[in-house]
């Protein structure tokens, strides 16, 4: 005599031990070893496949902006020369900084156009400096200054420095040009020696006057003396500034004048306070 014996499981306890059994599976050290393997390879090919040479490269870059002082294939071949890697790996920063050494050039911005463009955009500089080491480097013994898209310069100004002082002059002259330019004064030579005396050379914004103007500034802030300097322009300099040579700022308490043709080299000494509004 036989019987069949049946298990009778409640579905709810069927599923539960399923759910356990997953459970189980999913916390096997070898399973997860095995699906960071795969994601491991996976990312491997993937990089792979965008740092293959041949891959998404570069295929055309345009240019934006003006190009009065910045010839355009100019732009272009520096920066393909600058270009290293593909549409993903390029150095874009490294592209600008190529692009801001070019005279004219004052700022550049390089961007991806999907799927093998570079654009980059050029705002021209306002003028172009020449500025000259004057501590014997052969390492930087000329270069150009790109100057700020508004500053209005006519002439072609000339700084010269030590080398470590390069950012300096170049600081104090756009600030010396804002103090002289509403007095119709340009600067055509700024220049620091290694003692830290400065000496500004000037002429007429309006080229009518093509005598050369020297201020001498000795050391200390450029900026200070030249407001000096401007504050006794209108009342006692400006008449009669196709006479004056130089101008010697050194003293605390005024100034001397030595004027044009003087044989004997006459020299006047004025207070700032006497002329000052």
């Amino acid at each position: 005599m036989s019987s069949d014996h049946t298990v009778d499981v409640q579905d709810g306890a069927l599923t539960d031990a399923m759910i356990g059994q997953r459970t189980k599976t999913l916390h096997k050290p070898s399973l997860w070893i095995t699906i960071t393997v795969v994601l491991l390879m996976t990312g491997v090919v993937l990089v792979d496949q965008l740092l293959r040479p041949g891959r998404f490269t570069i295929e055309r870059i345009d240019i934006h902006g003006s190009s009065a002082r910045v010839d355009a294939q100019t732009v272009e071949r520096t920066a393909w020369l600058a270009l290293v890697g593909n549409y993903f790996t390029a150095d874009l920063e490294e592209i600008e900084n190529a692009l801001v050494r070019l005279p004219g050039v004052y700022q550049a911005a390089v961007r991806r156009h999907w799927p093998d463009t570079l654009e980059i955009s050029i705002t021209e500089a306002g003028a172009i400096a020449l500025w000259y080491a004057t501590d014997g480097s052969t390492l930087e013994s000329r270069d150009y200054v790109n100057l700020p898209p508004d500053s209005n310069i006519v002439l072609q100004p000339v700084l010269r420095s030590p080398t470590d002082d390069r950012h300096t002059v170049i600081d104090a002259f756009l600030d010396v040009v804002s103090s002289l330019s509403p007095l119709g004064l340009e600067v055509k030579n700024l220049s620091v020696n290694a003692a830290g005396d400065w000496v500004v050379v000037l002429q007429s914004a309006s080229l009518q006057l093509p005598a050369e103007l020297e201020i001498v500034m000795g050391r200390g802030n450029p900026v200070r003396k030249v407001d000096q300097f401007a504050a006794v322009f209108d009342s006692f300099l400006q008449d009669r500034l196709p006479d004056i040579e130089r101008v010697d700022m050194r003293y605390d308490s005024g100034f001397a004048v030595q004027w044009r043709g003087g044989g004997s080299g006459l020299v006047q000494l004025a207070a700032y306070g006497q002329f000052s509004n």
